[in-house]
């Protein structure tokens, strides 16, 4: 039986978001073998009550309008999905279906701006916070997600006074294709993404652009130098990366990523491809008050809320929070076998910490 959900409650979802600009950072693997894997950060000063959701297919959805109504495009759900959600509801902010399709809302701020509202096209219309759900329930590759988007209306859902919810979006499929999915000054963009890297703003073009800056930097130690009488050396390893940026702006995020994931040497097999992914993606952990916002309320602290990492082949999707950083994951075809309607699993539990000393011989 098919379950319908609207989506106008998602201004109530706007108003809470828009008072926290997020940091999130998406990366792409490829192993030696033709795996696939991709990971990604959530951040923000507010707690988003994120759970893991699984969604099967057969679940109807109907796209939200301009001014909170549920009389957008409607559609079911193809594939079924598991991802993360906020503040309780079957909206996903990330997720992979069982396709091996991988996609991932990212904060957009200052660019993003979305087509206008033609009323007479209501029916092919989404709201910019619906399109995620929408692909991942809908397609299995990147092809057929470009093809898709000139199909569909995307338009600014309802706002409050503090701004829109400014999205891009990361998508990745199983043969290893990568795209950005950006509308900016009402019009759509969409770029190949070899790199496998997506930060927050300015544009992917003005990112990719911004690299250039960086060319000198290299995975292998740099050789000394000889002055006129006097010698030059290296103060230990890693000289060759000195000018990374370590900072947490979106544009030094995306450096660096570009670089780990460029200077990572090549893996083979599901599980060396899955740790390659969990081991660059925590380069991005962003400890409570290293990354604070003060204005006239006071002061705000981003955190890594939780983190992803996803195997595009197996269908196994894995995550983390911040008081937990023990990776779980759910068997997505595993889970959509039992799933009746809409599941939900907690993000948050206490860490375990196994004691093993008796292990010891």
């Amino acid at each position: 039986m098919k379950r319908f959900f609207s989506l106008g409650w998602a201004l109530a979802l706007v108003l809470i978001i828009t008072q926290a600009p997020e940091a999130c950072t998406n990366i792409r693997i490829k192993t030696a073998d033709g795996l696939v894997f991709c990971a990604r950060t959530m951040e923000g000063a507010i707690d988003f009550q994120s759970q893991v959701t699984i969604i099967p297919k057969g679940t109807a959805f109907q796209g939200t309008l301009p001014d909170n109504t549920p009389k957008g495009m409607k559609w079911t759900a193809k594939y079924g999905v598991v991802g993360m959600n906020a503040f309780g509801q079957p909206l996903l902010t990330d997720g992979l279906n069982e396709m091996g399709l991988a996609a991932a809302n990212l904060w957009f701020a200052g660019y993003a701006e979305y087509q206008l509202f033609e009323p007479g096209k209501a029916n092919i219309t989404l709201a910019q916070y619906d399109v995620l759900t929408w692909l991942l329930s809908s397609f299995a590759t990147t092809a057929e997600v470009r093809q898709a988007l000139d199909q569909v209306r995307v338009v600014q859902g309802p706002e409050d006074p503090n701004g829109p919810m400014p999205l891009h979006i990361a998508v990745h499929d199983a043969q290893g294709n990568s795209l950005v999915i950006e509308y900016v000054k009402g019009k759509l963009h969409i770029y190949d993404n070899p790199l496998g890297v997506l930060t927050n703003s300015p544009t992917f073009d003005w990112m990719t652009t911004y690299l250039n800056n960086y060319i000198n930097l290299s995975a292998t130690n740099v050789p000394q130098v000889d002055l006129k009488g006097f010698t030059l050396h290296q103060f230990g390893q890693g000289s060759g990366m000195v000018g990374l940026p370590g900072d947490y702006s979106p544009p030094s995020r995306f450096v660096r990523m570009v670089a780990l994931t460029q200077a990572a040497l090549p893996v083979k097999s599901a599980a060396a491809g899955l740790n390659l992914a969990m081991t660059i993606i925590n380069n991005m952990d962003i400890p409570k008050g290293a990354v604070r916002d003060k204005d006239a309320k006071g002061v705000t602290y981003d955190i890594t809320q939780w983190a992803v990492a996803a195997d595009l082949a197996a269908k196994k999707y894995y995550f983390h929070s911040y008081g937990n950083k023990n990776w779980r994951y759910v068997d997505l075809p595993k889970a959509l076998q039992a799933a009746k309607g809409i599941q939900y699993l907690p993000l948050e539990v206490p860490a375990a910490y196994p004691e093993v000393s008796v292990q010891a011989k």
